[in-house]
């Protein structure tokens, strides 16, 4: 409260102090009390550890003693020796202060303290020795009730303040010492000089001050009588921010305090809701000095978009205070924010932020920041007008206290995940060419224990590091705003909010740690693993005040990732297989294939390929185009190509025929998928990486029609035969593996046996066709056999005449499927039910 002026530290070596005004009604004579045996250093050694103060009573009592004891010293020496003795041996302690009423144009003030006069304290041995010996001829002086005006020179000479005293006798010899009981009627001068002075104290402008006392003084000293005379002094007080001095004394910093309880909940006005804030706090008050405040109003106001832009926020009220001498004040705020005004929320010129953005961020991050105070007019209040109106017109800077939100997600999940590759025609390097993610998060946030209102995320959009076992590989990208939604516990201590994210940027930055995490999933050992996301979420939230954005919150949490048990995994099963193109050392094909994909995650491939390897060697190459991968059972279309002459040359065009030939005899055969550094175009780095695993896996089945077989057993090529002895000839049931393609056998040379025993030979190059599977199955021309007259196996074969024997054929073989020739070895791995016929 204006009233108390700004208390300061005295000079280390005097005792000079004072505090804050205080209170009485009626205006007391002055109580003396002496104590001539005192020791000139009592009052320091009594108020060590107390702060020495310069206040304006403090200006008033030293304009007087100094000028009377000035004026009564000039009969002796001269005048600015008298000055000097009056200056330095006046010893002046206020060792208590207290506002008795306020009054319609200031307050009347309690003021207790003691006047010592000390002859220590003159520096000039003449000046001491003169001022000793002319007080001592005086003894006391009295000074008539005296009104004593402060005024500013260096603010246009403006009024301060008049402040009135009660007469006061005053003993003058060195060492005696006597206390001062009286009350003061301090009245304010000129309101712009006191509003100027107090804003400038506030924001820091004070370097130096002058102040000039000037007061119409009456003296005595027994029986001598002095006029009544005009006296004025002038005083100076220098200092840094906050801080100014009076020769070494201080006045004081503004009063530290202390949030001890901050509590943000809802409050139903008529007509509508609001948010209440309810602050205790604490202020230091090391001063001798007591006084009650009434309720006061105040609005409290943030920063524009402008530093001197200060905008309504909220209103407060004060309760009722009682102060009591150096003892810390606790003091209850009550504070309504009843909307946000459009001047806080909207975007500053040049920036992306807005002023409560700014604010908000701060306060969110632990960061102090600064809300501004100005008193209000309150028809409750019972405080005089004078000083509300004075409120009104000063604005008070005020720390505003941060509150870290680190760790407030407790939880953060992603279900429903989908990555989707790049186009294989985006840029290297750029957006388009990095890895996007759509999923469903879901988060449990904490909620401030003392924030008790409704609370609705609608929107987030946030940049986090994803890390593995503490370390980061890349960054998730939300830069566009996602609709989002949110529900409170039944506790009321979690927000659950849930997020749409679709088509975020994933970008990979350290791909030897992203290389542990696929190393780790395709493991096989179907174990999980945690991905810890740390960043910052901008959230758009809804109050019952309005709606705004708190930005760069602290975000992070763990997604826990199923291995794959890869062990596990069912085969891809292959629907059909199309002759797409061919020439005549390779062939272009289309495959659909049912794939069944275990995990929760979808993923869509505009476009990736893989080499189709066998013993070592490339045969050709598998892609997929605009895949999409859901959870289940998928049906894929992938194209292929066979060409491993291109590929590999001889050696590969070997290996090619060897695993032909193998697969269509039944065996089991494995091929490898193995990923090349241009498997995806647009992510070098990616393919890179992903050329490291190879997928070796079972060569899938062709759907070759069956007769009673399992259908995982191995593809029967040939499914019976027909032998005819007289004729020597013999044809075949055969399956064509192609469903809508035509192959040609050109040539065939083979041995049929039984029970390892050669039946006869085979050899024919007289070329005949092998219709589509949809037509059915093909029965072969006769083609002609050289029977082993006189073996074994001729004669099991003459003894089954009529009936049927297990035959094992294996040949030389060489086929045509358009333009692609290929000479395979078919060698059965299962016998061939042939009927024997005798022609």
């Amino acid at each position: 409260m204006f009233p108390r002026n700004p208390p300061t530290h005295a000079p280390a070596s005097s005792t000079e102090r004072t505090s804050l005004l205080s209170n009485s009604s009626e205006t007391p004579p002055v109580n003396y009390a002496e104590d001539p045996s005192r020791p000139s250093n009592a009052v320091a050694t009594e108020h060590s550890g107390t702060p020495r103060l310069i206040r304006l009573d403090l200006i008033v009592l030293v304009f007087l003693c100094v000028s009377a004891i000035s004026v009564l010293l000039l009969g002796f020496f001269a005048p600015a020796a008298a000055a000097q003795y009056a200056k330095e041996a006046v010893v002046l302690d206020i060792t208590h202060l207290s506002v008795d009423s306020f009054t319609d144009n200031g307050v009347k003030v309690r003021v207790q303290a003691s006047v010592q006069m000390d002859a220590s304290r003159v520096k000039g041995q003449a000046v001491r020795s003169l001022g000793r010996t002319g007080t001592w001829i005086v003894n006391q002086i009295s000074i008539d009730a005296t009104n004593v005006e402060v005024y500013l020179p260096d603010y246009d000479g403006g009024l301060l303040v008049t402040a009135s005293t009660p007469p006061i006798v005053l003993p003058v010899r060195n060492g005696q010492t006597t206390k001062l009981d009286f009350v003061s009627d301090v009245k304010l001068g000129s309101r712009d000089t006191v509003r100027s002075l107090a804003n400038d104290y506030l924001v820091g402008g004070l370097g130096k001050i002058r102040v000039l006392g000037v007061a119409d003084l009456g003296l005595k000293s027994g029986l001598l009588h002095l006029r009544t005379m005009k006296i004025s002094e002038e005083m100076a007080f220098e200092g840094s921010r906050y801080k100014l001095t009076y020769g070494q004394s201080e006045l004081p910093s503004l009063p530290e305090f202390q949030v001890n309880r901050m509590d943000v909940g809802e409050i139903t006005l008529p007509g509508h809701k609001a948010l209440s804030v309810n602050v205790s706090t604490v202020l230091q008050n090391p001063y001798p000095l007591e006084f009650d405040v009434p309720p006061l109003s105040f609005v409290i106001l943030l920063s524009g978009c402008k530093a001197d832009d200060l905008v309504n926020l909220a209103t407060a009220e004060t309760s009722h205070l009682s102060v009591e001498s150096k003892t810390d004040v606790g003091v209850d705020v009550l504070g309504i924010v009843r909307n946000i005004p459009e001047e806080l929320v909207t975007v500053c010129p040049g920036s992306h932020t807005s002023p409560i953005d700014i604010f908000l961020g701060t306060y969110l991050h632990g960061k102090d920041t600064t809300v501004y105070i100005q008193g209000s007019q309150s028809p409750t209040s019972n405080a005089p007008s004078w000083l509300l109106e004075f409120l009104q017109t000063i604005t008070l800077p005020a720390p505003f206290p941060g509150h870290s939100f680190d760790s407030v997600v407790k939880s953060f999940s992603l279900s429903g995940v989908k990555f989707q590759l790049p186009s294989p025609n985006a840029p290297k390097g750029t957006p388009e060419a990095s890895l996007r993610l759509s999923a469903d998060v879901l988060a449990t946030v904490r909620l401030p224990q003392k924030m008790t209102f409704p609370l609705d995320v609608s929107r987030l959009k946030a940049t986090a590091d994803a890390t593995y076992e503490g370390h980061r590989f890349g960054t998730l990208h939300f830069p566009k705003w996602i609709p989002a939604s949110s529900a409170t516990s039944n506790d009321s201590k979690y927000l659950y909010v849930q997020a749409e994210v679709r088509d975020s940027l994933v970008d990979i930055e350290d791909y030897h740690i992203f290389d542990k995490i696929v190393r780790k999933l395709l493991s096989g050992d179907g174990k999980s693993i945690f991905l810890g996301i740390n960043g910052s979420t901008d959230v758009g939230i809804g109050t019952i005040i309005g709606q705004f954005v708190v930005r760069n919150i602290p975000a992070s949490g763990e997604i826990k990732i199923d291995g794959l048990p890869t062990t596990q995994m069912p085969l891809p099963k292959v629907n059909e297989v199309l002759i797409v193109d061919t020439t005549t050392q390779s062939a272009t094909l289309g495959i659909g294939l049912s794939l069944e994909n275990p995990t929760p995650w979808e993923i869509i491939v505009p476009h990736m390929s893989v080499h189709i390897m066998y013993d070592g060697f490339v045969l050709g190459n598998a892609s997929i185009v605009n895949g999409h991968l859901m959870a289940g059972i998928n049906s894929l279309s992938i194209g292929a190509t066979w060409d491993p002459q291109a590929h590999g040359g001889h050696m590969a065009e070997e290996a090619g025929k060897r695993l032909a030939g193998k697969y269509v005899s039944g065996y089991n055969t494995t091929i490898t998928l193995h990923p090349h550094t241009n498997s995806i175009p647009s992510m070098p780095l990616l393919s890179k990486l992903l050329s490291n695993f190879n997928v070796t896996m079972p060569t899938p089945r062709l759907p070759v029609p069956r007769n009673g077989g399992a259908s995982d057993s191995p593809p029967t090529f040939i499914d019976s035969a027909n032998i005819h002895l007289i004729s020597s000839t013999a044809d075949f049931l055969v399956n064509n593996p192609l469903r809508k393609d035509e192959v040609t056998v050109e040539a065939i040379n083979g041995t049929a046996k039984y029970r390892c025993n050669e039946l006869g030979e085979i050899e024919s190059s007289k070329p005949f066709a092998i219709k589509p599977a949809v037509e059915g199955r093909t029965i072969t021309p006769r083609i002609p056999v050289r029977w082993k007259i006189g073996g074994v196996g001729y004669e099991a074969m003459r003894k089954a005449l009529g009936g049927r024997l297990a035959v094992h054929a294996e040949a030389l073989c060489l086929v045509r499927v358009g333009k692609l020739q290929m000479e395979i070895f078919y060698n059965s791995t299962n016998p061939i039910g042939a009927n024997i016929h005798l022609r």
